[in-house]
């Protein structure tokens, strides 16, 4: 952390909890529904999935298809649980004179409202998540993390990203920044120190025991 002068975070799990009110599997199984040609989708219980295979595959009306998720995620935002002691995590880091960023596969949009109905958008600009324009640029791709690190006005290598999955670990290489894992969830730890984390931790605590 010490040579971190950019903190980028990940939304969905250093942050909060997205679809603790409204489970991800049900938000795929509705976006399913809405796009009227199921078989065509990716399956299994990642929304965000579902709408990046969407593009990759060069499906048609995938605009309207995230344009379904992200109503769906600013309505899950509002019933997500903050990750607990990820709020004074993103308070000590701030006072200590680092610059916050949000980078997240999930919409900006979502991102937008929990950071201000919350009272974190002051700590943490900007809040850089995905754009129907840029959908094929979602994490693991580098692309989010290097528009936040211009915005601050950072070299990746004074940069640090927090997230809880191997995508994100994935991002922060494709970067060339440092990358901290949150292993949040059993079997996670493994994954992200084989994905090449920097370091792993367990409890966002330790950020703010860190910064």
């Amino acid at each position: 952390m010490s040579a971190a002068k950019s903190v980028l975070l990940d939304f969905d799990g250093p942050v909060c909890q997205v679809f603790s009110g409204m489970s991800a599997a049900e938000v795929a199984r509705r976006l399913r529904s809405t796009y009227g040609d199921a078989a065509r989708l990716a399956q299994g219980d990642d929304p965000l999935e579902v709408v990046r295979m969407a593009s990759m595959d060069g499906l048609p009306r995938v605009d309207a298809l995230e344009s379904a998720l992200t109503d769906l995620e600013v309505a899950a935002v509002e019933m997500a649980a903050p990750t607990a002691h990820a709020e004074a995590a993103i308070k000590a880091l701030h006072a200590a004179g680092h610059q916050l960023a949000a980078v997240s596969n999930n919409s900006t949009a979502a991102l937008k409202r929990y950071f201000t109905s919350h009272g974190l958008d002051p700590y943490v600009s900007p809040l850089i998540g995905r754009e129907a324009i840029r959908i094929r640029q979602m994490k693991p791709a580098p692309h989010m993390l290097l528009l936040a690190l211009e915005a601050h006005g950072v070299p990746p290598q004074a940069a640090v990203l927090v997230g809880d999955s191997v995508s994100d670990i994935q991002a922060a290489h494709a970067a060339g920044a440092m990358s901290i894992g949150y292993a949040n969830k059993p079997g996670k730890y493994e994954r992200l120190r084989k994905a090449g984390a920097t370091v792993v931790i367990e409890d966002m605590a330790d950020l703010a025991c860190a910064s």
